[in-house]
């Protein structure tokens, strides 16, 4: 929490107590707080006794949400009712249209992404001076990977992946946004295999939503979740909205009893040939059907060749 989101804690704090239990409720406040921070609560304190603390007007918090494929991405209405708060957190649900498989596996991706790119900066025009959180599921990651290394102009103060298809090996410390594990969350499902399949099955993915990054540029939450688990009140209302409101990063019961991933899923997130596997498996079928459809049709080919184009 920055010392000004503390400052206006406490002044909200007291703001709202009598005069005469203000120094107890300050006493009690500053108990809970990291002893690095009593000397600045106490100096706030002393200027509100005085009437001299003055903060910066509360700035508002845009917050995008960034639905994967194959979704009509329902989860995002039910986090907008959740986590909005008037005259204080907008949530704004980005769409891109239906991706389905074919589009997710293949190299048709820069249209989703031109259109979140869009919106976002969109955002920015709408609600001048105010900050943008971003939370990302299962595509959406791969899209806001992207933005993020093209789109410097695009300014994101924290971003929450879940479901994440990002490779391990991203190069955050590369980007011009600096992320820290204190702004950068990737909650993680121990039972999601979807990012793997997506690693295995095609190009620029990664299984970051299974393992986590490991990196000091990200703080890896895990979950005994599956891909899609994420979106429940309790979820939003626990873990999401401390981090949209203040970057407080409440930790799961789950990172210290996560188990050890099983041999096949260990075998499949690692292995670089599996991909080249799947390639050479995809390339033999077509060459099947080529071969196939010349013995039905030997002018097969020569049809080909000569249509015109």
């Amino acid at each position: 929490m920055s010392a000004e989101d503390l400052l206006r804690k406490l002044a909200t704090l007291l703001d709202g107590t009598p005069p005469n239990e203000a120094l107890a409720a300050f006493r009690g406040f500053k108990a809970g707080q990291p002893q690095d921070q009593h000397e600045l609560l106490e100096v706030g304190f002393s200027l509100y006794a005085a009437g001299q603390l003055v903060l910066a007007a509360e700035r508002l918090i845009v917050v995008a949400l960034i639905h994967g494929i194959r979704t009509a991405a329902g989860w995002q209405e039910k986090a907008r009712d959740a986590l909005a708060v008037e005259g204080k957190v907008v949530v704004a649900p980005i769409g891109y249209g239906y991706q389905d498989v074919i589009r997710f596996l293949g190299p048709w991706r820069k249209k989703a992404i031109a259109k979140v790119q869009q919106e976002l900066r969109d955002l920015q025009r709408i609600h001048k001076d105010s900050d943008l959180v971003v939370m990302a599921h299962s595509f959406g990651t791969y899209i806001i990977s992207k933005i993020l290394k093209d789109s410097p102009d695009i300014r994101i103060k924290r971003l929450l992946l879940c479901g994440s298809i990002i490779p391990i090996a991203y190069r955050w410390d590369s980007l011009s946004h600096e992320f820290t594990n204190q702004t950068c969350v990737n909650e993680v499902g121990t039972r999601d295999i979807w990012p793997i399949f997506a690693r295995v099955a095609s190009f620029g993915y990664g299984e970051s939503g299974s393992f986590g990054f490991k990196t000091s540029r990200v703080s890896d939450r895990f979950f005994d979740y599956a891909h899609s688990d994420f979106f429940t009140d309790e979820h939003f209302k626990k873990f999401w909205q401390p981090f949209i409101l203040n970057g407080q990063i409440v930790p799961s019961s789950w990172d210290a009893k996560r188990p050890t991933p099983t041999w096949l899923i260990s075998v499949l997130g690692g292995i670089p040939m599996v991909k080249g596997l799947v390639m050479l498996f995809t390339l033999s079928l077509v060459c099947s059907l080529i071969y196939w459809a010349y013995k039905a049709a030997p002018d097969f080919l020569e049809r080909v060749m000569n249509f015109p184009l």
